[in-house]
């Protein structure tokens, strides 16, 4: 054999050649490392691996790996995140010369890209044998057939996927676990030893998971405790356990011999074929509606949520909360007056403006109207043409006609009279124009101008409102819109008002963060409009306490607490009254 590193370097990567010709496998690395050593004296050690990738690392180790760094190192894509790594230690002798590393950095890119592509073959022959592999594992587990089988065989397929020599299958039932399914036989005695001890032992292995749902856990147990003296009874090494079927399922492998153990071949899509066979057993096993509920309450978790439940239905039903309508409201003055139009026509004189100070009987302004003074005129010019018939029908004296006279003058008397009356009337009406306030207090402008005052002359309509006087000295009220659906609980205060007054809160929409109390005083008989076109009936409060902050018109939102009632009616209010409007309860 020659010593020239060159060829001993060419022989390596036309041996690799030659297996790369036929199905490589992953001894191909271990044997490509191997001859590197063998064939290169001055080579100590020779690692391959992929670090970035958990499925290929490490590919091989060969040699005695000094603790140094290596002398030599070839690295090359694999995939977007992964690379092979070649890492190689040369002696620290004569041997390690500049011939043998140039012959090695020379070799490695060829033999890089050799193995790179072997990486790829192998990874698609594996990827094929598991996809075929898979596909008759899923046809086997999910096969027509009994339960009992169906159990037996996912048992059977698991406990080789383990690698363990005994498997059972555990379903959850409460806080208690009953063994459904075995790899050792496909049909047992619920009654037996065996199957009682490991149902006994499954609470013991179940509370060594925590959270890990997932996770797979070996157990050898501890001296006395239940998995120990079960691993006794049953002549076994240690325990393997993980659940499965959404944590419904306890799966525990015995092994015999953990010296000879292979290693697990539990994959992450053979895991959720298991999960998916053991699924589709457990939603065909139906129970009985007795069965199902004793589970459901035999778990400790549900037994919480039941008294919890019990609890909050007490508090519903038995704790009593007062029953609390809110309304929207204004601050209104208890001695006020308002100036309305008494005519269609105009404002002709204004004696008063705004924030201005009246007595009683103080002008307020002056209303004219061009219909009543045309009215004034046309009967006052009537009872003039009148008078002068009568006149003329008094200078006639007595001839043949005499009789007709007199009826004439009867005639004209009684329609005299009537001008009379009305004169009387319109007059009565022209004095109302000026307008006198009847009340002692402060003007406010209710139709002010753009500027805050009122000019004049202004048009205005009957009944329009124009000034208002506020007695401010006699305190304010509140007037609460209380919504037509809810006027039935104040009602129901309000009839045991004479013992306990109704009780009040309010807040000015101004002044939000101080809440103010009151009493009911009164409702109002007759239903209105809102200006939203609701149907309100509006509730007068009087306040504990007059306010200096008090506005005549303040926006407030205001509550009433009217009797009390179950906890579970109060917070369910609306949702109660609205199924009765349909007609539901």
């Amino acid at each position: 054999m020659s010593d020239d590193p060159w060829d001993a370097c060419t022989r390596v990567i036309a041996r690799l050649e030659t297996r790369l010709k036929s199905a490589p496998d992953r001894a191909l690395f271990l044997r490509t490392a191997r001859e590197l050593v063998d064939h290169l004296p001055a080579v100590s050690a020779v690692e391959m691996s992929c670090p970035d990738d958990p499925l290929d690392q490490p590919l091989c180790a060969v040699g005695d790996r000094p603790s140094r760094a290596a002398d030599l190192r070839w690295d090359a894509p694999v995939t977007e995140t992964s690379a092979l790594s070649i890492q190689l230690w040369l002696r620290a002798d004569s041997e390690s010369d500049a011939t043998t590393r140039g012959a090695i950095d020379e070799a490695l890119p060829a033999m890089g890209g050799l193995l790179v592509g072997a990486i790829a073959r192998i990874r698609l022959d594996e990827a094929e044998h598991e996809l075929e592999a898979v596909s008759q594992l899923s046809a086997r587990l999910f096969a027509d057939d009994q339960s009992e089988a169906r159990w037996h065989r996912i048992a059977v397929e698991l406990g080789s996927s383990m690698r363990v020599d005994r498997l059972s299958l555990l379903v959850r039932r409460g806080q208690r676990f009953q063994l459904v399914g075995s790899s050792v036989q496909a049909r047992f005695d619920p009654r037996a030893d065996q199957v009682r001890q490991t149902q006994a032992v499954a609470t013991s292995i179940d509370q060594q998971f925590g959270t890990a749902e997932h996770a797979t856990v070996t157990l050898r147990g501890e001296d006395g405790d239940a998995i120990a003296t079960f691993l006794q009874t049953g002549h076994s090494d240690e325990l393997l356990a993980t659940r499965l079927g959404a944590g419904q399922v306890l799966v525990i492998g015995e092994v015999f011999d953990a010296d000879d153990r292979p290693a697990a071949d539990v994959t992450t899509v053979r895991r959720q074929l298991f999960e998916a066979a053991i699924g589709e057993v457990l939603r065909s096993h139906h129970q009985g509606y007795f069965q199902r509920g004793r589970d459901w309450l035999s778990r400790r978790s549900n037994r919480w949520r039941i008294a919890a439940a019990a609890g909050l239905l007490a508090f519903l039903c038995l704790y009593p909360m007062t029953i609390r309508v809110a309304a929207d409201g204004r601050i209104v003055p208890r001695t006020q007056y308002t100036v309305h139009a008494p005519v269609t026509g105009q404002i002709q004189r204004m004696a008063c403006e705004s924030g201005m100070q009246v007595s009683v009987g103080q002008v307020l302004c002056e209303f004219s109207s061009h219909d009543l003074d045309l009215q004034t005129t046309r009967l006052r010019g009537e009872w003039v043409a009148v008078q002068e018939q009568l006149q003329i029908a008094a200078t006639r004296r007595g001839d043949d006609s005499s009789k007709d006279v007199a009826s004439d003058r009867r005639v004209l008397e009684a329609r005299l009279q009537g001008l009379e009356k009305q004169l009387s009337l319109l007059q009565q009406r022209q004095a109302d124009l000026v307008v006198h306030s009847p009340i002692a207090g402060t003007v406010t402008l209710v139709t002010p101008d753009d500027v805050g005052q009122l000019q004049t002359p202004r048009p205005v309509h009957v009944g329009d409102s124009v000034i208002r006087v506020i007695n401010q000295r006699d305190g304010y009220r509140v007037e609460l819109d209380v919504p037509d659906q809810e006027i039935g609980y104040v009602l129901a205060a309000a009839a045991r008002q004479a013992d306990d007054p109704v009780a009040c809160r309010f807040r000015i929409r101004s002044e939000p963060q101080r809440q103010r109390h009151g009493t009911l005083h009164g409702l109002d008989q007759v239903a209105s409009l809102d200006r939203f076109g609701r149907l309100v009936v509006t509730a007068s409060i009087r306040p504990d306490e007059q306010d200096a902050t008090f506005a005549a018109d303040a926006g407030v939102v205001g509550w009433i607490d009217c009797n009390r009632s179950a906890a579970g009616f109060v917070l369910c209010r609306k949702v109660i009254e609205q199924l009765r409007l349909w007609g539901w309860l």
